[in-house]
């Protein structure tokens, strides 16, 4: 082989296996240590639904990927926030769920009207979930036969036993007036919203539809047979929704 040749081709070799060298180590290696996620274009509240544009891809080492992470937007499609998000939060099977107002089986729609209710937050709207405080029944007024002189007494006390239900963390389906108007809520007529406040969009709540498991449904109407009455407060939802068993 003429020595010209010779080097042209251990030239040749050389720079392909250098520019090789540059090219795995700048573009394929990583890609292959990388991956691409979904991830959210903005704040996002609890139980809202996630709709298109609000989220977008991005590729990340594989160490910053999160454990279940989304990695194909058809999984976001249709689908709901389990959890308040953040902006450029990666999407994971912990944050999205399937429609919450869903009636599903083994659950049901159960109106609490004001009747039944001592007490109830004025912010309260729907996607807010409650915890529920059967109240002890007030004392009554007796006459002794005997003396004819009249006492105070203390109701018999509740006889309930709740087993394993409990009426914690369960989702507001909706909230009504008095009037049956639903309630929203409305930004302030000027200036901005005030962190934290819900304004009052039509009315005061009065009536509310919850939505609970048939156990949790029976143990109220257990409750409420003793005209025991409500106090609904309004809780931080967190991964475990509801309480109690079927």
């Amino acid at each position: 082989m003429k020595a010209w040749l010779k080097y042209s081709i251990a030239t040749t070799l050389f720079v392909v296996g250098v520019g090789g060298s540059i090219a795995y180590n700048q573009l394929l290696e990583p890609y292959l240590n990388s991956e691409s996620v979904y991830v959210a274009t903005h704040s996002l509240n609890a139980d809202a639904p996630i709709q298109t544009g609000a989220w977008t891809r991005e590729r990340l080492l594989k160490s910053q990927v999160s454990p279940g992470a989304v990695t194909n937007p058809a999984e976001l499609a249709g689908m709901y926030t389990a959890q308040p998000m953040s902006a450029n939060q990666q999407f994971t099977a912990m944050d999205t769920e399937a429609d919450p107002f869903t009636i599903t089986p083994g659950t049901q729609d159960v109106p609490i009207p004001s009747s039944w209710i001592a007490s109830v937050s004025e912010t309260l709207r729907q996607g807010d979930y409650v915890d529920i405080t059967p109240l002890a029944q007030p004392q009554g007024t007796t006459t002794s036969s005997a003396t004819g002189n009249a006492s105070t007494t203390a109701n018999a006390p509740n006889t309930i036993s709740p087993g394993n239900v409990s009426l914690n963390n369960i989702l507001v389906l909706s909230v009504h007036t008095s009037n049956n108007q639903e309630v929203t809520n409305a930004a302030p007529p000027t200036g901005t919203q005030t962190i934290g406040t819900l304004y009052n969009g039509t009315g005061n709540p009065s009536n509310i539809d919850l939505k609970m498991t048939t156990a949790q449904a029976k143990l109220l109407t257990s409750y409420i047979e003793q005209k025991t009455q409500l106090f609904i407060t309004g809780v931080a939802s967190g991964n475990e929704r509801g309480g109690g068993t079927q």
